[in-house]
């Protein structure tokens, strides 16, 4: 399969992109470029070494004007997290710095060496929604020693949006009156997303660390918290949960 032209532009932006992934601007959203492949079972550890040899690279050639951060979801899935100042980004051309450094020929084989891991990829954007966030202990997208990932993608109507949010917000209310230990981060779907979710991510130590944290967080609140869990039912096309893995082996954050 060729690496597709989408594939490639996902690498220019990447090469290119100058806002740092754990960097937080001053308006109250956070654009995210992420880059999902769909990894065939048998292909995991080629793939993951692929990556590996990407990031050796990226380190080999002290790259600066790049970097991300990976995920691996229970579903094969790899995302490829890059922050971006705004989608005016996207046409930035920065391919030729690792191409330059080791050799354009050399970076394509390494390139195509992706090709038979997969045979769906594609980008799209997310926004971090900080105002309706809770983390009082800082907003960050890798809690220190929280590699564990839970994912609850709520689908809404564009009827539904508003009050979607701002229940929410009722939600970060009780979790703030409460002084919940339990931190999240909300994500509304952009650019490249058919119809519109919203994205709660959670992190833990691992999955029991997770279950128990929840089931303390619930004991604590659920006399409120629950009401307020049906009535955003209510405003839900559908859902879905998914966990994974921060990777950061996987990833790339120049020194």
């Amino acid at each position: 399969m060729k690496i597709s032209k989408l594939f490639f532009l996902f690498l220019l932006i990447l090469l290119s992109m100058p806002v740092l992934v754990q960097a937080q601007d001053d308006n109250k959203t956070q654009a995210y470029w992420i880059h999902e492949d769909q990894v065939k079972p048998s292909m995991i550890k080629e793939y993951e070494q692929i990556s590996k040899d990407l990031v050796a690279k990226c380190n080999e050639f002290n790259i600066q004007d790049t970097q991300w951060l990976t995920v691996a979801l229970n579903d094969n899935k790899y995302l490829h997290v890059s922050a971006i100042a705004n989608l005016a980004e996207l046409d930035k051309n920065g391919f030729e710095t690792l191409g330059e450094k080791m050799g354009k020929e050399s970076m394509k084989k390494l390139f195509s060496r992706f090709n038979p891991c997969y045979d769906a990829h594609g980008d799209y954007v997310v926004h971090l929604l900080k105002d309706l966030s809770y983390m009082p202990s800082g907003l960050t997208l890798n809690p220190k020693d929280n590699y564990y990932r839970k994912f609850y993608y709520n689908y809404v109507t564009p009827e539904n949006q508003k009050s979607f949010a701002e229940n929410l917000q009722k939600i970060k209310d009780l979790f703030t009156k409460k002084n919940s230990k339990m931190e999240y981060r909300i994500y509304r779907s952009g650019f490249g997303v058919m119809g519109t979710y919203y994205l709660v991510v959670l992190s833990g130590k691992n999955g029991e660390d997770f279950e128990k944290m929840s089931s303390v967080n619930w004991e604590n609140m659920k006399a409120e918290f629950e009401p307020l869990l049906d009535q955003m039912n209510k405003y839900t096309l559908k859902g879905e949960e998914k966990s994974g893995w921060m990777r950061p082996e996987l990833s790339y954050l120049p020194q």
